[in-house]
């Protein structure tokens, strides 16, 4: 690790890096557009800004068509230099380029960049999925009609930049000969020249034969220039200049020694692990084949399930504490997972969305193929169109069955003797629990990955003193009254006791006001409290009235009042009311929108709340729907301003419960009383502890132990989750890993809001996914990224990398926006290889024995012992190439090796490049 001082000069010199790279890249788009657009160039406009400071670039092609560039510099991962994001749907194309990028490379990557994305809106705006292999390979494929791929067109237009610059009179003579040996040097990677031996005579024709074969597919797309150096440069090295054969030897020479580096990044190692979503010979799942395998693989899951449950029965039975890696949760997080892992997951959010697919389209998600190893666009009907929720499903299913898997709930408990346990609750087919519950002892540090957390309620006050629920008030209320307790104030402990009884209890929030308001120390608690914390305890009374009028509402309108995530899980009977309001004009609201419009052909939607957020215009989704409801003399769908408070139900003229909101024109001010007889929340997330270690929080906090958490990271500052620390009294310490959607939002009670984390960890994700993308981080395909970065970092973790998982306690300055380049100054110029370099070799490792744990406050058979443990797994990143390992020890019963038959699927291959 470095020290300190060290660290901080490393980060003010990457942030000079990153201002230095934005400013060059803004600086030479105009040029490198020309060079890549040739002919088809029309203009740039440069130095545009947004609201927010931020610059973008229009381009415009000679046909007339606009696009948006957005260009950044920040942190990727080890062997990554750029990364480009194509939003067809809205025009918009986001390109960032590492901030270890050497600025000599930086023209070429921009060249790449540009030109893939071009390619991706040329083919989208034909409805053209895009060509999956790519040919510009030296050993790719040639099929009989050869096609250029998204990243061909990204290596041409490499190409031709670098004609441009080796032909450029105004560079020096050093420069252009540069630029020609580089451009002499993708000729071999690109397949455009034979590199075998002239006395393998079979060989050299074939791919002379080849090289011929591309060259024509290119030749419509190379400028003048690339196309003359490539004639000149594309014949054997034998046949070169002496200059140009020079040049080319010592970059073939290079090239091996970074691919000596590759290898032992990837470990040189077979692919044993199948892509989700193809079939036995490696072709993606025609779409109406997506549906029928969904449910295929349903059922398969149950099945695994059942023979999970059933073996950690049998262990249990047998006096044996089963000892397994836990993973706690499921959805996108599933693309790092474990195959020596136990998942416990109760298969919720898209398993039972009814919508029609998530908002991004294919073209937004397309980096899915890299971090899941599945298509996008084999699961949308075009690539600007919405990815298919039976895809989403299907993905999920397989790889959740790649390892044991229970479908239900977990939640982490302390054994008496120091371990951790997984209390399991597996779901039976209906839904329900059932009723035993198993035990299963923790192998190390458990994951949980549940998701986004719970809604807030209508009638959370804003501001930085702000309550957001009811679990947070209590909380809140109970601090309070342990700090008048060890004042001596008489009472105060009975009321905590009677407080926490009442929660755990189950009682609803009438209940829980009516114990405060009935005790003499109501008011106690807000005495001698003054500022933030004064108004802190007048918001846990505003918010427990506010959930208990919303408990009331849904006690008079069972079926009609509804949190946001009862009608995404499709919790919810649509004919029950005819006009729904709908509180929150976010993503969230906007998708409830539209589930209840498609599932009520005769509802009406009325969303009120404030403007709805710029992002959704960068969505499929959005547009979409305001296209197809808002229109004509009676929409179904009405869009509001309104500042909505707690719910307020009244009575219609018929006596029937309904629901009101005041809306507010925010121009004329006009005032507009909507009514509906349907009402749902969807105004926001909570940001409580994840419910899987909330039992294991209040007995470390009951028990006087504490908390604390830290930001996790990878070595490249790659934010991959966050973890608890649950210390107990005498000194015994629990760790827990949160990861997924969920690691996005940080439990207020570890994390205090009054110290701006949340909104750092904000604008860092918004930064690395800024909204034009359509994207958000806690979406479903950020989401598959982080869990594979993580999955690579653990496993260099338990191979030995003391520095594989950095937890910090705030976010790395690099992550941080960086003034203007003419503020920038920087003594150093970090100019790492731009290859991926050298990484800890991921070898399996045995996991640690533990003393038999002992199951609490439940009957079970006397001194169980250990079973037999698992080796911890190599880690799982597609792009990569690491298999997915099997022990011959494991307690589970074998899976055949075709899940289920005839859909057996390949690993995935390596596509080399710059910029790909």
């Amino acid at each position: 690790m470095l020290a300190p001082e060290e660290e901080s000069a490393t980060a003010a010199n990457l942030l000079a890096q990153q201002a230095a790279l934005v400013a060059a890249a803004n600086s030479e788009l105009d040029r490198v557009a020309r060079a890549v657009m040739g002919e088809r160039f029309g203009s740039i406009h440069t130095g545009r800004t947004e609201r927010d400071g931020r610059e973008f670039t229009v381009l415009t092609d000679s046909d007339g068509d606009r696009v948006t560039f957005w260009l950044d510099s920040i942190p990727m991962p080890t062997g990554v230099i750029a990364n480009s994001v194509a939003n067809t749907t809205a025009k918009h194309y986001i390109v960032h380029v590492s901030d270890r990028l050497p600025s000599e490379h930086l023209t070429r990557v921009l060249a790449h960049e540009v030109g893939e994305l071009l390619a991706v809106r040329d083919r989208s705006s034909q409805e053209l999925n895009p060509v999956r292999e790519s040919l510009l390979e030296r050993g790719a494929e040639i099929g009989e009609q050869p096609e250029l791929s998204s990243q061909d067109h990204g290596r041409i237009s490499e190409l031709n930049w670098l004609a441009e610059r080796a032909n450029d009179v105004g560079l020096s003579e050093l420069q252009r000969a540069g630029a020609r040996a580089e451009l002499s040097a993708m000729l071999d990677h690109c397949g455009l020249r034979a590199v075998a031996p002239a006395s393998e005579v079979e060989a050299r024709k074939a791919e002379l034969d080849a090289a011929q074969t591309r060259r024509f597919a290119s030749k419509d797309h190379l400028s003048v220039g690339a196309e003359r150096l490539a004639r000149e440069l594309a014949r054997p090295i034998e046949q070169l200049d002496p200059s140009d054969a020079s040049a080319l030897q010592a970059s073939r020479e290079a090239a091996v020694v970074a691919q000596r580096q590759v290898e032992a990044f990837i470990g040189r190692r077979e692919v044993t692990m199948p892509m989700p979503g193809y079939d036995q010979n490696g072709v993606p799942l025609p779409r109406e084949q997506l549906k029928p395998a969904a449910q295929q693989w349903a059922v398969y899951r149950e099945q695994v399930s059942e023979r999970t449950v059933q073996s950690l029965k049998a262990q249990l039975a047998a006096q044996q504490m089963p000892l397994r890696k836990v993973v706690i949760g499921g959805g996108a997080s599933l693309a790092g997972r474990n195959p020596e892992a136990l998942v416990i997951d109760a298969v919720g959010r898209w398993h039972l969305d009814p919508g029609a697919g998530i908002v991004q389209s294919a073209d937004q998600d397309r980096d899915l193929a890299q971090w899941m190893g599945v298509d996008p666009y084999q699961a949308a009907e075009g690539p600007g169109k919405r990815i298919s929720i039976q895809a989403v499903r299907l993905w999920e299913d397989q790889l959740a069955t790649q390892g044991d898997v229970v479908n239900g709930h977990a939640r982490l408990w302390p054994a008496p003797n120091g371990q951790l346990l997984a209390h399991v609750q597996p779901l039976e087919q209906d839904g329900k629990e059932s009723a035993g519950p198993l035990w299963v002892a923790c192998d190390g540090t458990p994951s949980v990955a549940t998701g986004l957390p719970p809604e807030v309620v209508p009638g959370v006050a804003r501001g930085a003193f702000r309550v957001e629920s009811r679990s947070e008030a209590l909380r809140l209320i109970d601090e309070r009254l342990q700090a008048l307790e060890e004042q001596g104030v008489e009472g105060a402990a009975d009321l905590r006791t009677k407080l926490t009884t009442a929660d755990r209890s189950g009682k609803n929030t009438q209940t829980l006001l009516e114990t405060l308001a009935s005790s003499p120390l109501r008011n106690e608690l807000s005495a001698g409290l003054e500022g933030g914390a004064a108004t802190r305890m007048t918001n846990c009374f505003g918010i427990l009235d506010a959930t208990q009028k919303w408990e009331s509402a849904r006690e008079a309108a069972p079926g009609r009042v509804l949190m946001g995530d009862e009608v995404a899980e499709n919790r919810f009977t649509p004919g029950e009311a005819k006009h729904w309001i709908i509180a929150g004009s976010g993503g969230t609201g906007v998708a409830n929108a539209e589930i209840i419009l498609r599932e009520d052909l005769d509802a009406k939607v009325t969303i009120v709340g404030s403007a709805p957020p710029p992002a959704l215009e960068h969505q499929v989704q959005y547009p979409k729907m305001i296209e197809d409801y808002t229109k004509g003399e009676n929409p179904r769908l009405v869009i509001l301003p309104a500042e909505v408070g707690a719910i307020e139900a009244v009575q219609d003229k018929n006596g029937r419960t309904s629901f009101q909101v005041l809306s507010v024109d925010t121009v004329t001010k006009e005032q507009r009383l909507v009514e509906g007889d349907g009402y749902v929340a969807s105004l926001g997330r909570t940001n409580p502890l994840p419910a899987a270690v909330q039992d294991l929080a209040n007995l470390v906090r009951g028990n006087g132990g504490e908390i604390s958490g830290d930001l996790l990271f990878d070595k490249d500052d790659q934010y991959i989750g966050y973890g608890l620390t649950f210390r107990t009294k005498d000194g015994q310490e629990h760790r827990v890993d949160v990861d997924g959607a969920a690691s996005w939002q940080l439990p207020r009670e570890v994390f205090p809001p009054e110290e701006g984390l949340q909104g750092r960890l904000n604008e860092m994700g918004g930064r690395a996914l800024p909204a034009e993308t359509g994207n958000a981080a806690p979406g479903f395909s950020p989401i598959a990224r982080q869990s594979a970065l993580k999955a690579r970092a653990v496993a260099a973790a338990e191979a030995g990398d003391e520095n594989a998982v950095q937890r910090r306690t705030d976010i790395p300055d690099r992550w941080k926006r960086p003034g203007p380049a003419a503020e920038a100054e920087s003594t150093t110029n970090p100019a790492p290889s731009p290859g991926p370099g050298p990484a800890p070799t991921l070898a399996p490792t045995g996991p640690q024995r533990e003393p038999a744990a002992e199951i609490p406050n439940q009957p079970a058979p006397p001194a169980p012992k250990p079973a037999p443990g698992r080796g911890a797994p190599d880690a799982h990143l597609w792009q990569m190439g690491v298999p997915q390992t099997r022990r011959s020890n494991s307690t589970a019963p074998p899976r055949p090796r075709q899940l289920p038959p005839d859909q057996q699927r390949p690993g995935p291959g390596s596509a080399p490049g710059l910029g790909d």
